[in-house]
């Protein structure tokens, strides 16, 4: 009796792998027509053995790369019920570019997301509902975050390049003032300002060379600053406040707080 209650427990063990294996390649398909091209695998961890079917997952990990994104691939419908709660949420990428600022790699840890539970057994398709507040970290290569710059400022700077170090970072490059190209070099610290934006701080300028008049230099720090807007450069209206930027050798690291945002009507 006792071995067909474990064969009875194997076979049910079997099925419920089947059944979670089932959701997970359904999700990737899901996230993919979101973001589009590149590759996307997704991990669930039930908690205990009946974790899919109470709606209750210890973890879900979001792997993707090689791709780009003009938009947030995950949004919140408050509507929806809570009946379904992910412990951990985890995002990871490699190779990303979100509105034309790549970034090596991207880490989020998001507690407490909820879901609905129904929708997500039926249809197998997650629909997120509430979120906690986690962490995430952001590194850029100094010659991605060149690029960007160049986009970005594209009607008024022809040349560009950055060379970042823990001491400080350089943009240099060529720019178009007054009707005339003139060459630019831009001294200071990468550093965030009101979680939304990165900043060239502490900036000291010079124009071919020769030091610019207090009033000239200040009208080119506003040019630059911000070198990026989270909201308006990269499109997350909520959702991210970036908090510490630590320069290194040729890239920055940014960290803050991550949350999901709601979606946008």
């Amino acid at each position: 009796m006792r071995r067909e209650w474990i064969a009875i427990i194997a076979i049910a063990l079997t099925i419920g792998r089947g059944a979670l294996r089932e959701v997970e390649k359904t999700a990737a398909r899901e996230i993919r027509q979101r973001i589009g091209s590149g590759t996307i695998r997704v991990r669930i961890e039930p908690d205990g053995i009946d974790g899919l079917l109470r709606g209750r997952l210890h973890r879900l990990t979001v792997y993707a790369r090689d791709f780009t994104l003009n938009g947030l691939p995950f949004t919140l419908e408050p509507e929806r019920p809570r009946t379904g709660l992910i412990k951990q949420f985890v995002l990871l990428i490699e190779n990303a570019s979100l509105r034309g600022l790549r970034a090596e790699y991207a880490t989020a840890i998001i507690p407490e997301v909820f879901y609905d539970r129904s929708l997500a057994l039926a249809k197998r398709i997650f629909r997120l509902s509430a979120t906690g507040v986690g962490a995430c970290e952001i590194v850029v290569n100094e010659h991605d975050l060149a690029a960007y710059i160049r986009a970005k400022y594209a009607r008024f700077i022809r040349e560009v390049a950055v060379q970042i170090s823990p001491q400080q970072t350089v943009v240099q490059g060529v720019a178009l003032l007054l009707g005339s190209e003139v060459r630019f070099r831009a001294v200071g610290k990468l550093a965030p300002r009101e979680g939304r934006f990165l900043d060239l701080a502490e900036m000291q300028v010079d124009i071919e060379g020769a030091s610019l008049p207090a009033q000239s230099a200040e009208l080119l720090r506003q040019f630059l600053n911000p070198i990026i807007d989270v909201e308006r450069d990269l499109g997350l209206y909520d959702g991210l406040a970036i908090d510490v930027v630590q320069s290194e050798v040729g890239r920055m690291r940014a960290q803050g707080r991550v949350w999901i945002p709601k979606s946008r009507v």
